[in-house]
């Protein structure tokens, strides 16, 4: 790519910025900037995190990582009464995969709709993306938004009704059933689960236009609202063209619920980890008395790709290499 080249795609990354931007604070959500530094984590089995120390002749070395996702700092503005915000800043993740739509460094819009469901923020969303498309791509201006819930994705590309496998053995031989190799070294639900997903449901059902799959099993934790009466949180992801965009869910606000998932995350987190981290049992005290509301992660950098129609994420980063 020559440098006229890159600087074309850098000016269209500008443009799209100001124009997420601007949807946004003619919503009424307010821009906030949170540390991307900071003493504890969320805790999240699998992603490994940036690790440093601050030094100080004043008084002993303080931990300190890079967050993979301004998550924590955002929800303690919203436990104290912000209403709608959005930000747009760079997140870290370690050991982060190789390719052509990954880096260690990215920068993520993440906003958080007030008094608002997951299905509001799918709305919302798709909004954001009609505005974008009408603006910078009309390939996908007109490109109708396939839906479907993980349960019936996963039925029509593997077979198998997740509803009726509730517990790693049933999953597993289920899976070796419909012809599945399953290494000895699964051990859990989740992870015969996503091994299915990744190499299955995703090719076949998000390969191609917008898809939007919703209704996540809660063998997935996360910090998401359970549904009554079902297996499944409140959520959805979005891809385009292969590429997920965006993860979005209604947020717990139970501090009971929010306490167990600390529990359970951090100690699978510790049997994962590389890099040990430090996690506030506090925190999910600020969600006593938390307002309802739904949350929403989108990758900037694979927004841009989509846009510019470029497919290498490295190509669309402000970067002279």
């Amino acid at each position: 790519m020559t440098s006229a080249e890159k600087f074309s795609i850098l000016r269209k990354r500008s443009e799209i910025t100001e124009a997420v931007r601007s949807f946004f604070l003619e919503k009424g959500f307010l821009q906030v900037e949170t540390p991307l530094l900071a003493p504890h984590v969320i805790p999240e089995a699998h992603i490994e995190i940036f690790k440093t120390e601050q030094v100080s002749m004043c008084r002993p070395p303080q931990n300190l990582y890079l967050l993979p996702s301004p998550e924590l700092w955002m929800k303690k503005l919203i436990a104290e009464g912000c209403g709608s915000i959005f930000q747009i800043c760079k997140c870290f993740r370690n050991n982060e995969q190789e390719g052509s739509q990954h880096s260690n460094e990215f920068t993520m819009l993440e906003y958080y709709a007030d008094n608002a469901d997951y299905l509001y923020s799918l709305k919302l969303t798709e909004e954001l993306f009609k505005s974008l498309f009408l603006k910078f791509n009309t390939k996908y201006a007109e490109t109708p938004i396939n839906l479907m819930t993980v349960q019936s994705a996963f039925l029509k590309t593997t077979g198998i009704d997740i509803e009726k496998y509730p517990d790693f053995s049933s999953l597993k031989e289920a899976a070796v059933k419909e012809g599945f190799e399953i290494s000895d070294s699964y051990t859990t639900w989740e992870e015969v689960f996503n091994l299915l997903f990744v190499s299955k449901t995703e090719p076949e059902i998000c390969s191609r236009g917008i898809t939007v799959l919703k209704d996540y099993p809660i063998q997935i934790p996360c910090m998401a609202k359970k549904m009554q009466e079902s297996p499944y949180y409140e959520r959805w992801e979005l891809y385009i063209d292969g590429i997920e965009i965006a993860n979005c869910y209604s947020e717990e606000t139970d501090p009971e619920n929010v306490k167990e998932y600390y529990r359970t995350e951090t100690a699978a987190k510790n049997a994962l980890a590389q890099v040990a981290v430090d996690v506030d049992p506090d925190y999910p005290a600020i969600f006593k008395g938390f307002p309802k509301c739904s949350g929403t992660a989108l990758g900037m950098d694979r927004l841009v790709m989509i846009l510019t129609g470029c497919s290498d994420i490295k190509d669309v980063i402000s970067t002279a290499t």
